[in-house]
């Protein structure tokens, strides 16, 4: 704490510069941010992470108990209860995203206001209980886009698939590259909402705004990160699976598969649930990586930070 240096966000800065900046505010914030993660966000990450581990761990075990019945798989996979398993679950995931995205974000804000990583929970849920309405609304809306964009995308293919299957296969191959294309900017848009505080509209238009020319750096950046937060993620991965491998060498007689004791699927929902809060908890990684990012574009595109500094040196002339 004694020689801590607050990370200067508005900065230029390459490739590279962006990763370690990126864990260099992890590795100053790690305790404080971890705290306000899992104070704040780990209530509604944890009913999320059960309800997804439990939908998975089902559909598993209902595939050794029905493997040769695919009736019985039919009727679990259609039953009312998977169904409203599956709709809480994709509900509580999506919650789970705001407030984790709503807690990385604000805690920025207070870390780059203060200049100390000494910030404690109450700061941040301050933050996040006022601006929480506006990242729902965004979230919302960002879906209901891409869900608009899909479904133009679906019937446009359907409707080339009547005429020739080849142009479908090729106008699908083009609506990925164009989602692509649209998801790349817009993952800017909570940390511009977060940053300039505009509205949804203002957001989106500044992302595709800030991205001109950096979109290919912004997508390199997005995958990396990703697949290192996919890496440490996986690692919680690993004691369920070899749970599973244990469970089925254990429950095999003969050519028949026994569904898995009641120990067995208690210590697999445990591993299961732990591994999606990793999961969700470790998002913050490509998040902090986007604010770098979004800090670099404007600094380059307008020289922010510069010009605070110029100003700054002329008030102590």
């Amino acid at each position: 704490m004694q020689n801590f240096t607050p990370i200067e966000f508005q900065q230029a800065r390459d490739f590279s510069k962006k990763l370690n900046a990126t864990f260099e505010f992890l590795q100053q914030n790690f305790k404080s941010l971890g705290k306000s993660l899992l104070y704040i966000a780990g209530p509604v990450v944890l009913i999320g992470s059960l309800l997804a581990g439990s939908l998975y761990t089902g559909y598993l075990n209902s595939i050794l108990s029905y493997g040769s019945d695919p009736a019985g798989l039919f009727d679990f996979i259609n039953s009312t209860t998977t169904w409203i398993q599956g709709a809480a679950a994709v509900l509580f995931v999506f919650i789970s995203g705001i407030f984790v995205v709503s807690v990385v974000y604000n805690y920025m804000l207070e870390y780059d206001a203060r200049k100390s990583n000494r910030i404690e929970v109450d700061a941040v849920w301050t933050r996040v209980r006022q601006t929480l309405p506006a990242y729902f609304v965004t979230f919302f809306l960002f879906f209901v886009l891409l869900l608009s964009v899909y479904a133009l995308a679906f019937l446009f293919i359907a409707g080339l698939g009547t005429l020739s299957i080849g142009l479908a296969i090729l106008a699908a191959f083009v609506v990925v590259v164009l989602l692509i294309y649209l998801v790349v900017p817009l993952s800017l848009i909570f940390v511009v909402r977060a940053f300039e505080k505009v509205g949804f509209i203002g957001a989106v238009q500044r992302c595709f705004m800030l991205i001109q020319g950096k979109w290919w750096s912004t997508f390199g950046l997005l995958v990396i990160v990703a697949l290192v937060q996919s890496m440490m993620a996986s690692v919680f991965f690993i004691p369920w699976y070899v749970n599973s491998i244990i469970t089925m060498l254990h429950t095999i007689e003969g050519q028949t598969i026994q569904e898995p004791s009641t120990i067995s699927q208690l210590i697999n929902n445990v591993f299961i649930v732990l591994y999606f809060m990793a999961s969700f908890l470790l998002y913050s990684l490509p998040l902090i990586a986007l604010a770098f990012q979004y800090f670099n574009l404007v600094e380059l595109k307008e020289a922010r930070g510069l010009m605070n500094r110029i100003e700054h040196m002329q008030n102590t002339v």
